[in-house]
C-alpha cells in the first residue's frame, strides 16, 4: 500500500467544475471515509487519531512529554474593521520578555508554559478540557470571531487567549510584518499505549513535523522529501502543490504526479493507493481501478 498525503486537497478541489482525468477517476472509484482534521495525519499513519501536542512534545522535548499536552504556538494576528484575522507559523525566541510574561501569566492561572521550539509553545495539563479547540490548518484566514474555543470550559481559554494577546502586543516591534500576536491553543491530548498501536505504513515523506514525530514514536523510517524514483511500497508520501502555480495547474501536476501510481495499481503491483486531504481519504484497490463505470467523483464540501 502506499499512501499519497496531500494537505491543501481541499482547497485544491474548491470550485473545480473538472477535474484532470487519473484524478477525477480515482476520487470516483475509491471507497471514502471521512478523517478526524485534528488528528489526520495520525490516523493515516496508526489508524487511529492521536492528539498532536503529546506527539510533537515526545519530538520538541523527549525527556519532558508523559501525560496530557496543549499546544501553544504563535500566531501572526491582523486586525482590521471587520475582525481579527489568524495566520499560523509565526516564531518565538523563547529568551524574549514575551515568553517570561506569558509563563507568569499562565502560572496565575495554574498552568505550566514552555517554548521548546519558536513555533511550537506547550501547556501542560492535569486533564482534558471540556473544550474544543480549532487547529491551524483550520483558523488560517478565519476571523477569530468563528474559531474561538467552545464547550464547557470554553471562557477560561477564551479569557487565556485575550491577556496572551495583550502581552504579545505590548512586546511586539511593529516594523515586523510576521511578529506573533498571540498564542493559539489546539491539539489536546496524551499519547495512547505504545502497544496498542500497529502502523500501517513502514516509511514516511514529508516535511511536517508531525510526519517526524509519528515516525520518531512508532519507529518509522522517515525522511524530509521522497526518495527519486518509485514510491516504495509500505510508504506515506506527501505532496505539495507548488505555491508558484494556480489551482488548476496544481491539480495537473498532481495528476502527472500519481500516473506511475495509478498504473502500478491497474497491474497489481500495488494491493491498495491511499489519496488523502485532511477531511477526507479515498482508497483504491486494482479492481476498483477498473470500475470504469464509475465516473462522477464525490468531492469534499
Amino acid at each position: 500500500m502506499i499512501i499519497v498525503a496531500v494537505p491543501e486537497l481541499d482547497a485544491l478541489l474548491s470550485g473545480q467544475p473538472a477535474l484532470p482525468p487519473r484524478l477525477r477517476a480515482m476520487l470516483a472509484r475509491g471507497q471514502s471515509r471521512a478523517l478526524d482534521e485534528s488528528a489526520w495525519a495520525a490516523e493515516l499513519v496508526a489508524g487511529r487519531a492521536v492528539a498532536a501536542a503529546p506527539l510533537t512534545r515526545r519530538l520538541d522535548a523527549p525527556e519532558d512529554a508523559e501525560g496530557f499536552w496543549l499546544r501553544a504556538d504563535p500566531v501572526v494576528l491582523t486586525p482590521d474593521l471587520s475582525a481579527v484575522w489568524i495566520r499560523p507559523g509565526a516564531r518565538l525566541d523563547a529568551g524574549s520578555p514575551a515568553v517570561s510574561e506569558l509563563r507568569d501569566v499562565l502560572a496565575e492561572a495554574g498552568l505550566a508554559f514552555d517554548l521548546p521550539h519558536p513555533e511550537r509553545g506547550y501547556i501542560r495539563l492535569e486533564r482534558l478540557p471540556e473544550c474544543r479547540f480549532v487547529p491551524p490548518a483550520e483558523v488560517h484566514g478565519e476571523s477569530m470571531d468563528y474559531v474561538l474555543p467552545a464547550g464547557p470550559d470554553a471562557a477560561r481559554w477564551r479569557r487565556l487567549l485575550n491577556e496572551c494577546q495583550v502581552i504579545l502586543h505590548q512586546q511586539a516591534d511593529a516594523a515586523d510584518p510576521g511578529r506573533p500576536g498571540g498564542l493559539w491553543f489546539w491539539g489536546a491530548g496524551s499519547l495512547p499505549p505504545r502497544d496498542q498501536i500497529r502502523p500501517r505504513v513502514r516509511h514516511l515523506s514529508g516535511a511536517d513535523p508531525l510526519w517526524s514525530a509519528l515516525a520518531a514514536w512508532l519507529g518509522l523510517e522517515h525522511a524530509a522529501e521522497a526518495d527519486a524514483g518509485p514510491a516504495r511500497d509500505g510508504s506515506l508520501i506527501e505532496w505539495q502543490p507548488d505555491p508558484a502555480l494556480d489551482q488548476g495547474a496544481n491539480l495537473a501536476a498532481l495528476d502527472e504526479w500519481l500516473t506511475p501510481l495509478w498504473r502500478r495499481l491497474r497491474w497489481g503491483r500495488l494491493h491498495a493507493l491511499e489519496i488523502a486531504g485532511r477531511r477526507r481519504v479515498w482508497r483504491l484497490s486494482p479492481a476498483a481501478a477498473w470500475c470504469f463505470w464509475q465516473r462522477s467523483a464525490t468531492l469534499p464540501t
